[in-house]
């Protein structure tokens, strides 16, 4: 069966799934029979309410709206970047959403969660974005948990005889790799550099080399650096590749603590932690990032990082 096209306030939503079945907006997925995650008028008005959220929050300065945006690994950094921000969101442009792709898997109960592609147009600029949405509970609504800019074009995701997307097991064996194994060989990568199961992505080899330089910045004004990456035990969403691999969206956290030794002086930290903390100090900081990836895990061989992107979420003086 061809895509279908659907009328809504985001233009041109392309939905890659059948037109029949799928769930009504807010109607659980339940029992143990797999069921298309969500139904095409259902999942153009998750992006339609997501979009009218982040625009009153950004523009009108919501705090409300902005808290009602996010799971998983965004929620994680919206209370930071409110902290940052006095208190407000991010003061940012009006976005709309245009020709956004769904990538809706057949799924068992909650939690329910589709994939997106689209181009975000914010004034006159526009970027392509690959997100997730998801639906923890019946009554938790949908929400954004997974978004990154990138370039290119991923592999290509498989559909069904119906046009929809395959969801793989995080814990699968199909490929060398399971996908609940990324998070962590990501972390190994931040520490050590270690690319034996994953392959890393231009931005993690620009932050290695930009932490190596602040590291050896902060050692002159006296202050030593040590961190530690970690798997947030958020969810993996993965889907299946036509050519039998995956695309995996996980998350992980990395720790950073900078201590004063002898005279040092820990204000010398990176901005977003300064803006956090408002001007306290103290003998000690320590600050948490959260990363979100998205990844091509093939049948054979290493994962490979496509795209991702990180944001503060907390630091603390002691």
């Amino acid at each position: 069966m061809r895509p279908r096209r659907v009328v809504s306030a985001v233009p041109a939503v392309l939905l890659v799934a059948g037109c029949q079945g799928g769930h009504g907006d807010g109607a659980p997925a339940g029992g143990t029979t797999a069921a298309p995650a969500v139904s095409a008028e259902a999942s153009a008005q998750v992006l339609d309410a997501y979009v009218r959220r982040y625009n009153k929050a950004v523009t009108a300065g919501d705090t409300t709206a902005w808290r009602a945006l996010g799971a998983d690994a965004i929620d994680a950094t919206a209370e930071a970047a409110l902290r940052r921000g006095g208190g407000r969101p991010p003061r940012l442009g009006a976005i709309s959403l245009r020709n956004p792709v769904m990538y809706v898997p057949r799924l068992r109960g909650l939690p329910r969660w589709f994939a997106v592609s689209a181009l975000e147009r914010r004034g006159r600029a526009e970027r392509p974005i690959f997100a997730v949405f998801a639906e923890e509970t019946a009554r938790s609504g949908w929400r954004l948990a997974s978004q990154v800019y990138f370039t290119g074009r991923p592999p290509r995701i498989a559909t069904d005889a119906q046009g929809y997307a395959e969801a793989v097991d995080p814990g699968s064996a199909a490929s060398a790799t399971a996908p609940a194994a990324l998070p962590a060989a990501h972390a190994a990568y931040l520490d050590r550099g270690d690319e034996h199961a994953l392959h890393a992505g231009a931005a993690d080899r620009e932050w290695r080399q930009a932490e190596a330089r602040q590291e050896k910045q902060l050692r002159a004004h006296g202050v030593i650096v040590s961190g530690r990456s970690a798997p947030t035990g958020y969810p993996i969403y993965a889907l299946r590749t036509t050519d039998g691999g995956a695309i995996v969206t996980y998350s992980l956290r990395r720790t950073t603590t900078y201590t004063a030794a002898g005279s040092g002086d820990v204000t010398a930290v990176p901005a977003d932690v300064r803006a956090y903390l408002h001007g306290r100090t103290g003998h000690r900081v320590t600050a948490t990032w959260v990363w979100r990836a998205v990844a091509y895990l093939p049948v054979r061989g290493a994962a490979s990082v496509l795209i991702e992107d990180l944001d503060l979420a907390s630091a603390r003086v002691s």
